[in-house]
């Protein structure tokens, strides 16, 4: 596991001692879809006061998760993220609080962030277990797109490499060997930049976009073993 230093309240309490981390960001830090970080001793903190921890992309530092423990699930991408502890007074004064937000807008009347801890995540590209075993696949969406923009659906491995874009309906051919993939949703209005097969589904921008939660999917096609035949005479 790894470890970081909470860094509690330095503008309404006590100023505790905080050492920062260094590590190398390129290093698979976790190669699974969750991991826990330890929290070294908090100070005290006062009655109604809230602790939560956040997963920051490290890239676009929006809010990934939220969560009340120091353990985050569900990751499915190969990325680097930070943690950070994040103290307050829960006098209904909190702000930006939310997945997807960005992080530079998460505010309180009374509130501080411990240093940030930078992890890299970086989920096995082969799955245990196989979602389809054909080399197609297609999903239903679980809402109605809206209907003022366009709406894209995107393939991509787990490090964000756009493989397929459908612009109909999310379903995806021609796939081979076994492998993990992510499915998003891409809906903007307006035109988008980098939006292209090869590119990294990151790396997109525009005046008015958003994307979908990614859509895990593990697709296991086999491949035909071609053996040798040899004919003889029945006498």
């Amino acid at each position: 596991m790894k470890f970081f230093n909470k860094y509690i309240w330095k503008i309404c309490l006590t100023v505790l001692c905080v050492f920062p981390f260094i590590g190398n960001a390129q290093t698979c830090d976790y190669t699974t879809s969750s991991f826990t970080v330890n929290v070294g001793t908090p100070g005290t903190l006062p009655t109604n006061s809230v602790t939560k921890y956040l997963l920051v992309d490290s890239t676009t530092q929006k809010l990934a998760q939220i969560s009340n423990t120091t353990t985050f699930t569900g990751l499915v991408q190969t990325k680097t993220y930070q943690v950070y502890a994040f103290s307050y007074v829960d006098d209904n004064t909190v702000t930006g609080l939310n997945v997807g937000g960005d992080f530079s807008l998460v505010s309180a009347s009374c509130k501080d962030f411990s240093n940030p801890l930078k992890v890299r995540v970086c989920p096995s590209t082969t799955p245990t277990t196989c979602d389809f075993t054909t080399s197609s696949f297609a999903l239903k969406a679980a809402t109605t797109p809206p209907t003022n923009g366009t709406t894209q659906y995107l393939l991509t491995d787990l490090s964000g490499v756009i493989m397929q874009i459908n612009n109909s309906t999310p379903s995806f051919t021609g796939l081979t060997g076994t492998k993990a993939y992510n499915v998003y949703a891409l809906s903007y209005t307006g035109t988008v930049s980098n939006l292209s097969v090869g590119s990294n589904f990151s790396s997109i921008t525009g005046s008015c976009f958003d994307f979908s939660n990614p859509f895990p999917v593990s697709v296991c096609v086999c491949t035909p073993i071609c053996l040798p035949v040899t004919a003889t005479k029945i006498k």
